[in-house]
């Protein structure tokens, strides 16, 4: 909400970039959505962050073992059962390279500004 509140406030443009679970689409059953937009952000696939003025602030960093794979929240999402297939292994760690690289230029990002 104060983000939502911070943007609506800002002159000028302003973009927000919401995660919205959906049931049917990610064929999860509706009370675990909460806990499955909460995991995505804790596996790094949804970092929660915001650029003001060219500026990069992480607003959530998942401590050491904190940080789950990525492959632990796709897992529960009917939509990503292709990929859980015997002979897709490579995809799943494709992915969760992708996923960790761009975590880390995120971080270089807030850091260098």
């Amino acid at each position: 909400m104060n983000k939502a509140e911070k943007a609506f406030t800002t002159p000028g443009p302003a973009f927000l970039n919401v995660i919205s679970p959906c049931p049917r689409g990610w064929r999860t059953p509706g009370d675990q959505t909460i806990a499955l937009a909460k995991e995505a952000v804790q596996s790094c696939y949804w970092p929660l962050y915001e650029v003001e003025y060219g500026k990069y602030k992480i607003n959530y960093k998942p401590k050491g073992d904190k940080k789950t794979p990525v492959a632990d929240w796709m897992k529960k999402q009917g939509r990503f059962a292709h990929l859980f297939k015997p002979g897709n292994e490579a995809l799943l760690e494709d992915i969760q390279e992708y996923i960790d690289r761009k975590w880390e230029e995120l971080l270089k990002k807030e850091e260098c500004l």
